[in-house]
């Protein structure tokens, strides 16, 4: 059963390695610049494991148990197709053909353009992606794959489906000389991305499915002493993890290469006329939401609105219930408020910190109040703010804060306090800037989204001279975070308060689209924060929260939950909670603390990596926020329902509690979240590579490569686990 079993297929792959070979040796010496070794070991090695795949004992028990028969799928789909492809086969074949054969026999049939137009179509990526993955789901149905296992035909046409549909699928992302493609090669990364999207949906399948999917394997794997339900869950595992290295790995080297790539000049033909002028999108521009925005009022009520939902959360977490599950202290802020917040930082801006009930008090009152005193010096860095970052997430674990209502209270009631009190004393928006945790986060996570303000025409700033969207001027206040509009990158820095909207005398501030993440590869000198590589304080503050997302949701799986408190040989739970949240983050950051030894200046190093992982970073916070929104949502409304009865005696309805005891994720949650992480890893894996091609370190994207693979292993494990619904009752 363990043996190699060499079986009819001998022939044709003996005879094609012979015919490779002697036909890449006769070109080797023609032109020894383009056939190089390197292209005949890529064919040998795609030989190699095709032989693994179909003669090994991956043969023998793939019948047997589906985690090797999965195994030899992702050979001889997935590795063996690109291998072979990467080299360039057709003419090394052609030329170890006898000329008679290749020029008198073949050459007729390959020059007819039937049969040209034909093969160009099947390997379009219109045809050749939908082709393999109906292949990859139709031979996963169980009627197919029982029909598979029936017999030695069967398994072969099976196999045969599998090579075939992955040489199509790979065809336009290798490339093979002498053909090239019509697409642009960096839609390459996203066809790849798609695919990765339809493998994930199938490996999730099987790996949450409550029984055994393949009747036969029920049957089987017991027989040899393993659990047919876990041999499953690792059939999904072989199927996703490496599936998807090698579906986003080359998905990266394709954006990085094609970033490089020089522009073609263009033709100017005279007389050069003026281009007419272009409309860029403005939500500023649209007909009521754009004219709440511009307006100071509206955005003041906007802020009170929120603020009476604070209100709401601060009374009912005094005066409710103490069970965190029926308060709305203990739902609203952690379950919704937290998701809501993540999915519009990313989808749209920052909107939270727009509407943040914590600047209304500030605003109403400095009316009559001026701040008299800016902000000291020794405090204007971010190494305060990620230390309460860190001592925040500790406290969370450690307190439990979200299962207790009167603590959710307390810490809304100071956090308007503190904001209250650090504005009225300190001018600009001090509190925002350099104190408020929640902001930071806002910030960060805003520099994923494709909305971001900028200059509506950068030639009307050029000509300004008042800088009144910076300093402010006779229509409202410039911008309290010191962004100076023309010269602002981004929205790390920026409340997205929309005072220079309200300041600008020319209306020439804009909420227009940009590049998610383009931010992070801008090196030089910007607005109110100068250069990355001279700002480590900013870095920490980016590896801080992404750790700290890591360690924040570690901390809420069964196993690492189990393994924390077993540690009895500390008394104190909340001691012990606050330990391992400490080492977990110490842990994560230790990974780039390291990595910035190799590439250049420790300083440039570890400001260029908290850039490159923040895609990742941030994708893990949508994840676990999106997460604990998508499964709870409906718990929202029964809080409100009884608080609203107990304090007014307004009947809003009966409450249904099942909403909390009986949530469930529903069915794509999972392969979503594995989608937005493999996003994350890929914009990660092309900021690292592009960072390190610019400066010329290519040692370093490989290190960089590794600390995000990590961190995205760790990610993907945990998305894998049984995870507490905290807040809920159940």
């Amino acid at each position: 059963m363990g043996a190699w079993s060499v079986g009819a297929s001998a022939v044709p792959i003996v005879a094609l390695l012979a015919l490779y070979l002697v036909g890449w040796r006769r070109l080797h010496r023609r032109d020894p610049v383009r056939w190089t070794v390197a292209r005949a070991g890529c064919f040998i090695a795609g030989m190699v494991v095709l032989a693994a795949g179909l003669w090994s004992p991956l043969e023998a028990w793939g019948p047997l148990l589906l985690s090797w028969h999965m195994t030899q799928h992702m050979l001889l789909s997935m590795v063996a197709p690109p291998l072979l492809l990467a080299g360039w086969p057709f003419m090394p074949l052609m030329h170890g053909l006898p000329r008679w054969i290749a020029v008198d026999l073949l050459g007729p049939l390959l020059g007819w353009p039937g049969l040209r137009r034909l093969l160009a179509r099947l390997v379009h990526p219109t045809v050749s992606w939908p082709v393999s993955v109906v292949m990859t789901w139709a031979w996963h149905l169980p009627p197919a794959y029982a029909w598979a296992l029936s017999g030695p035909v069967p398994h072969g046409i099976e196999h045969a489906c599998f090579l075939w549909s992955g040489i199509l699928f790979w065809w336009p992302v290798v490339e093979p000389w002498p053909w090239r493609g019509r697409w642009p090669r960096w839609s390459m990364a996203f066809y790849l991305l798609l695919a990765d999207v339809a493998n994930t949906f199938v490996a999730a399948i099987l790996a949450f499915a409550p029984s055994v999917i393949y009747g036969t394997y029920a049957l089987t794997a017991p027989a040899l002493g393993v659990d047919p339900l876990s041999d499953q869950r690792r059939a999904a595992a072989i199927m996703w993890l490496p599936g998807q290295l090698l579906l986003l790995v080359p998905a990266v080297v394709i954006l990085a290469r094609a970033g490089r790539r020089p522009r073609r000049p263009r033709s100017v033909q005279l007389p050069l006329l003026a281009p007419a002028p272009t409309r860029r999108a403005d939500l500023l521009r649209l007909p009521l939401l754009g004219a709440l925005l511009r307006s100071r009022r509206g955005r003041l009520a906007l802020r009170l609105v929120m603020l009476g939902v604070a209100a709401l959360v601060v009374a009912d977490g005094f005066l409710g219930p103490e069970a965190a599950s029926t308060n709305v202290a203990g739902t609203w802020p952690w379950t919704h408020g937290r998701g809501l917040a993540v999915v519009a930082a990313i989808g749209v801006g920052n909107l939270a910190c727009m509407g943040c009930p914590l600047i209304a008090p500030r605003t109403l009152l400095r009316r009559w109040i001026r701040p008299r005193f800016r902000w000291p010096g020794w405090l204007r860095a971010k190494w305060p703010v990620a230390a309460m970052i860190v001592a925040w997430l500790v406290a969370y674990e450690a307190l439990g804060w979200w299962d207790s209502p009167w603590l959710t209270a307390s810490l809304v009631l100071g956090l308007v306090g503190a904001a209250t009190a650090v504005d009225l004393l300190f001018e600009g928006s001090s509190f925002c800037q350099w104190v408020c945790p929640v902001g930071q986060w806002n910030m960060a996570m805003a520099i994923a989204s494709p909305l971001q303000i900028q200059p509506r025409d950068p030639a009307v700033c050029m000509n300004c001279t008042s800088q009144a969207c910076l300093r402010g001027g006779d229509r409202g206040p410039g911008c309290g975070t010191g962004l100076f509009v023309p010269r602002k990158s981004g929205s790390l820095e920026c409340t997205w308060c929309l005072d220079c909207v309200t300041a600008c005398p020319h209306d020439n501030v804009a909420i227009g689209t940009a590049v998610p993440m383009r931010e992070t590869t801008i090196e030089g000198t910007r607005s109110a924060i100068g250069a990355w590589s001279h700002r480590t304080d900013f870095a920490t503050l980016l590896l801080v929260l992404g750790a700290g997302g890591l360690a924040n949701a570690l901390l809420m799986t069964e196993p690492v939950v189990a393994a924390v408190d077993g540690w009895t040989w500390i008394a104190s739970p909340a001691l012990r909670a606050a330990i391992a949240t400490l080492a977990a983050i110490a842990m994560l950051l230790a990974l780039p603390a390291v990595a910035c030894v190799v590439g250049g200046p420790w300083r440039e190093r570890w400001a260029g990596l908290a850039l490159d992982l923040w895609p990742l970073g941030a994708s893990v916070w949508l994840v676990h926020f999106g997460f604990h929104l998508a499964s709870g949502w409906a718990s929202a409304l029964p809080p409100l329902q009884r608080a609203a009865r107990e304090a007014t005696g307004l009947d809003l309805g009966e409450p249904r509690w099942s909403t909390h005891c009986c949530a469930s994720a529903p069915a794509w949650l999972v392969p979503a979240m594995l989608v937005a992480l493999g996003v994350g890893l890929v914009a990660t894996l092309w900021l690292a590579w592009s960072r390190a091609c610019r400066r010329g370190t290519p040692r370093a994207a490989a290190v960089d490569g590794l600390v995000a693979m990590a961190w995205w292993m760790v990610a993907a494990w945990l998305v894998l686990q049984p995870m507490q619904m905290r807040g809920l009752l159940g």
